[in-house]
C-alpha cells in the first residue's frame, strides 16, 4: 500500500492499535521495568533458596536419630563428635569465603560481558551444584565443599550484576522502590526452612538439592527470555516507556557501557567505605538471625523441628513486606522533596540498624517467650530498611553503567565479610548452645557493632555522584522530576508500592 508520505508500508502499519492481537495489547500494558523487577525479586528469591537449602539439609545430616546416622556417617566421616562439628563449620562457611573474593570480579565480569550473561551464568552454575550435591556427599565431604565453593564464587556475582542494571534502566524517583526487589532472597530464606522441613518428612535431605535446583533452572530459562541489558535492547518494551526511562537516566548512564572503572578512586572514596563499613554491622546482625537463629530457638527456647523451621522462616517473609514499605516511603520522601536524598539515606539505614541493634540487646534478657519472638520478629523487619537507604546508596555515589557494578563489588568485598565472621563470633562465644548467658553476649556484642558502624555512616555518608563517576553533571534536583506522564502512571498503576 502506497502512503501519503510517497513510501510504501505494510498492511500492519495501516491496522489501528485496537486491530493488535490481544496478547499483544495486554503485553504491552505490562512495563518492562517490571517484568525486569520480577527477575530481580525471583532471581534473588532462587539464589537464597539454593544457598540456604544447605543450612538446614545439614540439620538432618547431623541429626542423632537412628534414620539419619548411616548418612551422617557418609558425608562427615567416622571422627568424634567434635571434628564432625568443625566439618559441618567449615562446609558452612566455606560458601562465604568464595562469595566474599567474587565481589570484584562480578564488578569486572559485568563491564566486560554485561547483566544478562554474568547474572543468568552465575545462577546456572548455582543450580547445577545444588542437583550435584547428594552425589557429591556420597563421595566425600571434601566433594560438598567444592562445590559448596564454586556456588558461593557464583553467587558472589549476582549482586553486582544486578546494581549494574539498576543504573540504566530506573529513574532516580523510582529507584528506592526497585531495590525492594533484592528483597526476595527474604522470601527464599523464609520458603526455604519451612519447605526443607517438609521435604525432610516426606522424602529426606537429598530431594531438598534436587528442588532447589530445579526451581534454579526454571528461573534461567525465564531470565534468558525476558531479561535485557539496556532498554534499547528490549524488542518489546513500548516507545512512551522507553522514551521515559531515557529522559529521566541520566544520558552518561544510558549511553556509555564500555567504560574504564576507576577503581583506585573508588577505593579512595570515603563515602563508599562509610557504605562498606556500615553494611558490615547491619549484615553482622542480619546473620545471626539468620544463621545461629535456628539453632537458638532449638537450644534455648527449645521449639521442635516442625516449628523451629516455620519461626526462622515467617520473619523474612515479613521483612519482604517491610522492604517494599520502607522503599515505596523512601521514594515519595525523594519525589516530594521532604528530605534530601543525603538525609533519606541516612534515616533509613538508621532504622535498619540503630532499632535492630537496640532490639537485639533486648532479646537476651527477655524472659516471656511471646515477647521475645514479638521482638525478635521487629529486629527482622527493620532490617530490611536498609535496601531504601546504604545499600541504594550506592547507586547514588554511581549511577553509571558498570561503576555502580564496581562500587557495589568494593563494598561488598568488605561488608560481606560480616558473614562469615558473625557465624564464626557466635561459635566463639558459644560453646554450650543451651547457654543463654553466652547467648546473651552475642546478642551484645552484635548490638555494639550494629550501631557504632551507623555512626561511621553518619558522619561520612553522601548521597552526592562522585567526581570520577565518568564525568557526570551536577546533580540537578529539577532534572529528577522529569516524568513522561504516561509511562509513570501505567508503571505505578500496575506496580503500586512496589
Amino acid at each position: 500500500m502506497y502512503s501519503s508520505s510517497g513510501s510504501y508500508s505494510s498492511p500492519q502499519d495501516d491496522v489501528p492499535n485496537g486491530g493488535a492481537p490481544p496478547s499483544r495489547r495486554f503485553r504491552d500494558k505490562i512495563p518492562a521495568r517490571l517484568v525486569l523487577y520480577f527477575l530481580s525479586w525471583s532471581g534473588f528469591l532462587v539464589s537464597f533458596m539454593m544457598r540456604n537449602d544447605m543450612n538446614f539439609a545439614l540439620v538432618a545430616m547431623v541429626s542423632n536419630d537412628n534414620s539419619t546416622q548411616t548418612q551422617t556417617q557418609e558425608i562427615l566421616g567416622s571422627g568424634t563428635d567434635d571434628q564432625r562439628t568443625v566439618v559441618k563449620s567449615v562446609i558452612i562457611s566455606s560458601f562465604y569465603w568464595c562469595y566474599v573474593l567474587s565481589q570484584v570480579v562480578g564488578g569486572v565480569a559485568t563491564e566486560l560481558f554485561g547483566t544478562k550473561c554474568v547474572f543468568g551464568w552465575s545462577q546456572l552454575a548455582t543450580a547445577i551444584c545444588s542437583f550435584m550435591m547428594p552425589s557429591a556427599a556420597q563421595l566425600h565431604y571434601i566433594a560438598v565443599i567444592v562445590l559448596r565453593s564454586i556456588q558461593g564464587f557464583a553467587s558472589g556475582l549476582t549482586w553486582p550484576a544486578m546494581y549494574a542494571i539498576v543504573g540504566y534502566w530506573i529513574p532516580l524517583t523510582e529507584r528506592s522502590r526497585f531495590m525492594s526487589s533484592f528483597q526476595g532472597f527474604s522470601i527464599g530464606i523464609g520458603l526455604t526452612y519451612p519447605l526443607c522441613g517438609f521435604i525432610l518428612s516426606e522424602w529426606g535431605w537429598p530431594y531438598i538439592f534436587y528442588t532447589t535446583g530445579t526451581l534454579g533452572l526454571g528461573w534461567c530459562i525465564l531470565w534468558y527470555l525476558l531479561a535485557f541489558n539496556t532498554p534499547r535492547e528490549h524488542p518489546r518494551i513500548a516507545e512512551d516507556e522507553l522514551n521515559y526511562i531515557e529522559l529521566n537516566v541520566r544520558k552518561e548512564a544510558s549511553s556509555s557501557v564500555e567504560v574504564k572503572v576507576p577503581w583506585l578512586q573508588i577505593f579512595k572514596c570515603i563515602p563508599a567505605w562509610a557504605i562498606a563499613v556500615t553494611t558490615f554491622g547491619r549484615i553482622f546482625v542480619h546473620y545471626i538471625f539468620i544463621v545461629n537463629g535456628p539453632t537458638f530457638m532449638g537450644n534455648v527456647l527449645k521449639f521442635n523441628f516442625e516449628t523451629n523451621g516455620f519461626l526462622s522462616g515467617v520473619p523474612f517473609i515479613c521483612s519482604y513486606i517491610s522492604s517494599v514499605f520502607f522503599c515505596y516511603i523512601a521514594d515519595k520522601i525523594v519525589f516530594h522533596k521532604v528530605l534530601n536524598l543525603t538525609n533519606v539515606r541516612k534515616v533509613f539505614t538508621a532504622l535498619s540498624q540503630i532499632i535492630p541493634g537496640v532490639l537485639i540487646y533486648c532479646i537476651g534478657y527477655i524472659d516471656n517467650v511471646h515477647i521475645l519472638l514479638t521482638v525478635w520478629f521487629i529486629a527482622v523487619i527493620f532490617i530490611t530498611a536498609s535496601y531504601a537507604g546504604a545499600m541504594a546508596n550506592i547507586i547514588d555515589l554511581a549511577p553509571n553503567y558498570g561503576h555502580s557494578a564496581a562500587v557495589l563489588a568494593f563494598c561488598q568485598t568488605i561488608h560481606m565479610s560480616a558473614s562469615f565472621i558473625s557465624p564464626l563470633t557466635t561459635g566463639f562465644i558459644v560453646t554450650q548452645e543451651d547457654s543463654i548467658d553466652q547467648w546473651r553476649r552475642v546478642f551484645e556484642v552484635s548490638a555494639i557493632i550494629s550501631i557504632l558502624t551507623y555512626l561511621v555512616y553518619q558522619l561520612f555518608g553522601t548521597a552526592e555522584i562522585q567526581t570520577w563517576n565518568k564525568g557526570l553533571p551536577v546533580k540537578d534536583d529539577s532534572d529528577e522530576g522529569k516524568v513522561l506522564s504516561t509511562a509513570k502512571d501505567d508503571f505505578d498503576n500496575t506496580v503500586g508500592p512496589i
